[in-house]
């Protein structure tokens, strides 16, 4: 029942990204580029999940990048050239992306099936079962892997066998939204959000609850009119976590007691990005929203994606990288949010979180394109 429902918001989603959508996309305007994009390299990362609302996320390390494609194939490339390091063909259904921690690359599937890579040699260490469908990347820090399934349980593993530690379950509603959040691990603490709108705290030795509490209220007559998931990984900088819930809100949490420090009535299913001043968001109408880390005021937003679905935005050098349905990199500036420069990577929408370092910006497309990425100032 649980997968039927989430297969069916999948197609109304995908039906947005198809074109469908009742608000036509705007139109991409034309502007002069501040700077110039440079491809420094691209790899194909395998058979892509296509049309199945899957974000499978790639993840960088110092060295490396790694990726996976929706038949288990797990590649390490280098992260100056592309080359491949290594690969392993798992020929599994993998739905979760790539985690990463513990020297262990993770990858989970369909079945529940999770699987623990070295991550220098792609060797597999171990494998383990969970109760249900993965669609997020595990974690892992301290010798606890922790893998959150899409039937409400997190559950914890020891990293260095495949153990099972321990299980958190939580009820979920019959319909949400096709993702989960990737839990998100601090210190000795295992933080996530659930399908009911809700995120805790957990022990990462024990899995004993913290704290829980609600990020959003269901509204509506309509069991879609109600779906209030918090599928957004939460965010942490310094003392101040931020977590987000479609058709809810963001709110920023003090991190020892779960208090409120200010909210924010924004929708997303996107992952949030920082600078440490600032908080960037794409919401559900394809708006890009800064807002100021302490108090939440809103510092800019750009609306000119409006119908892109724009996804999880990035912070790269003095930008802020989305990209969209089309397979669009949109980089904005970070004071202002004005366009800077704007590249078509794929023929595909760019689902999975871009990611960042060193200037270089890191995109996956839905079919899965790998392209490495850099703004040079345009030459006068």
């Amino acid at each position: 029942m649980k997968r039927s429902a989430l297969l069916l918001v999948a197609v109304l989603l995908s039906g947005c990204f198809g074109g469908s959508a009742i608000d036509a996309p705007a139109a991409l305007e034309d502007f002069e580029p501040a700077a110039r994009v440079k491809e420094l390299w691209s790899a194909n990362t395998g058979k892509g999940p296509g049309e199945d609302y899957l974000r499978l996320q790639h993840v960088l390390a110092r060295d490396a990048v790694y990726t996976t494609d929706s038949r288990g194939r797990v590649r390490a490339l280098k992260r100056d050239s592309g080359d491949e390091i290594w690969q392993v063909k798992l020929n599994l259904p993998v739905t979760s992306g790539v985690g990463l921690g513990d020297d262990l690359v993770l990858v989970a599937t369909r079945k529940g099936d999770v699987v623990a890579l070295d991550r220098t040699t792609g060797k597999e260490q171990w494998r383990a079962q969970v109760s249900n469908e993965v669609l997020a990347p595990p974690a892992a820090e301290a010798g606890v892997t922790v893998v959150q399934s899409v039937d409400g349980k997190l559950t914890g593993i020891a990293s260095g066998t495949g153990k099972r530690l321990w299980i958190i379950d939580r009820s979920e509603p019959a319909l949400s939204l096709r993702g989960t959040a990737s839990p998100t691990i601090l210190s000795d603490i295992v933080v996530t959000g659930f399908a009911s709108g809700r995120i805790l705290a957990a022990s990462l030795r024990d899995g004993r609850v913290l704290w829980e509490i609600p990020v959003a209220q269901p509204q509506g007559r309509s069991e879609v009119e109600r779906l209030i998931d918090v599928d957004v990984p939460v965010l942490h900088v310094g003392p101040i976590l931020l977590a987000a819930a479609y058709q809810g809100k963001i709110v920023a949490l003090n991190l020892e007691n779960g208090r409120l420090l200010w909210s924010s009535e924004i929708s997303t299913y996107s992952a949030m990005a920082t600078d440490g001043s600032n908080v960037y968001v794409s919401d559900t109408l394809g708006r890009v929203h800064a807002l100021n880390l302490k108090t939440g005021a809103v510092v800019w937003k750009q609306e000119k994606l409006h119908g892109r679905h724009p996804g999880a935005p990035v912070v790269v050098a003095d930008a802020v990288a989305v990209g969209d349905y089309k397979g669009y990199l949109h980089w904005l500036a970070r004071t202002d949010g004005h366009f800077l420069a704007r590249e078509r990577m794929a023929r595909s929408a760019i689902l999975a979180a871009p990611l960042a370092d060193d200037g270089m910006l890191y995109a996956v497309a839905q079919n899965g394109n790998l392209a490495v990425l850099r703004l040079d100032p345009r030459k006068p």
